[in-house]
């Protein structure tokens, strides 16, 4: 059994990924740490892990996340992670991060999104993206791995197979439109996440302005070889868990929503988490809850000759913790799938 760490594990983000990995076969949780006084049952914080897990959240110390665990999630919040990777590498961990700190191949292009000096920009080259049908060969075997934001997957995933494909498709006006449920903004109190706000509400927010957006035209523009803009605007939406992109794409040529299909089809072949929906099917996020999978719906509307994307899926799945256990699958050399595919899954850990 590899024994796995999580270090921040009072966050949504974390209780997702305990989901998770009680029902590996390969991975075993030793050891749990945030900033806490005092040792604390899991279950105050994710309920639903009562008697599952008997684990306690005890104080930050790396010397003992070293001697306890093979491999650590770090569930910080943004900018933090930074301050404990060099430690724990050096103690031959493998470290899976799911903050932003290492997501970017341009540590100017993090410093300028999130508003600070970068702490170990050294270490940097050391974390690949972890987005395995994209990436999937930066992961075996790579001492840490950087995995991507929520809207990132989805959007990525969305758009990736139209890149190569210049002549077909107008790459510079790419216009995506994002929904997200309210555990996206993680396990905080602000006025515009509480009940009264986001009941029977849509919003926009950050409009032109959203971090995720640098992050998404970085990896765009590197796997199409060019660079890549788009218009990115995230919504609020009154749900817990989800995410819903819509990306509008213009076509240079006309083309049939199956014909376009069969192109995502041939793509994703190999990736048993990527659902291409047929023609006239478009996704929705009570159908990834919960899971590790994103669905993909495509439609070539001739009337604006345009193609039309739709992408769902699990924020704290596919768009972190889920994502971060199939990357380690590929990492410690397991079947991607393993630990993700059981027959229940509507347990939530939020």
């Amino acid at each position: 059994m590899i024994r796995i760490g999580i270090i921040g594990a009072r966050g949504y983000t974390a209780g997702e990924a305990l989901r998770w990995l009680i029902g590996h076969p390969e991975f075993e949780i030793t050891c749990l740490m945030a900033r806490v006084s005092d040792p604390e049952p899991v279950a105050d914080y994710f309920p639903s892990l009562r008697n599952l897990l008997d684990v306690p959240i005890s104080p930050l110390d790396l010397k003992v996340a070293s001697a306890k665990c093979d491999a650590v999630l770090l569930c910080l919040p943004h900018t933090t992670a930074q301050e404990h990777a060099a430690a724990l590498l050096e103690s031959g961990l493998k470290v899976i991060d799911l903050s932003a700190d290492f997501r970017f191949d341009s540590i100017p292009t993090f410093e300028s999104t999130y508003g600070v000096s970068h702490l170990a920009p050294e270490l940097n080259e050391k974390f690949p993206y972890a987005l395995p049908e994209l990436f999937g060969d930066e992961i075996a075997g790579a001492e840490a791995l950087a995995c991507p934001g929520c809207y990132p997957t989805a959007t990525l995933l969305g758009l990736a197979p139209l890149l190569g494909r210049a002549e077909d498709f107008d790459l510079d006006r790419i216009v995506v439109n994002a929904l997200s449920g309210v555990s996206g903004a993680g396990r905080k109190v602000e006025e515009a996440y509480l009940f009264t706000k986001c009941n029977e509400n849509v919003s926009a927010y950050k409009v032109g302005e959203h971090r995720h957006r640098p992050e998404i035209e970085e990896k765009l523009s590197r796997l199409a070889g060019r660079d890549i803009r788009l218009t990115f605007t995230p919504h609020l939406i009154p749900v817990t868990r989800g995410i819903l992109t819509t990306a509008t794409v213009p076509m240079r040529r006309p083309a049939t929503s199956e014909s376009i299909g069969a192109l995502y089809q041939k793509f994703y072949a190999d990736h048993p988490f990527i659902r291409v929906l047929p023609a006239g099917r478009n996704p929705a996020i009570d159908a990834v809850a919960f899971t590790n999978f994103c669905d993909i719906g495509l439609t070539a509307d001739s009337h604006s000759e345009a193609l039309i994307i739709g992408s769902a899926i699990d924020n704290l799945g596919k768009g972190a913790a889920g994502q971060a256990v199939q990357a380690m699958n590929i990492l410690f050399g397991f079947p991607e799938t393993l630990g993700l595919l059981p027959g229940s899954l509507r347990q939530s850990a939020v």
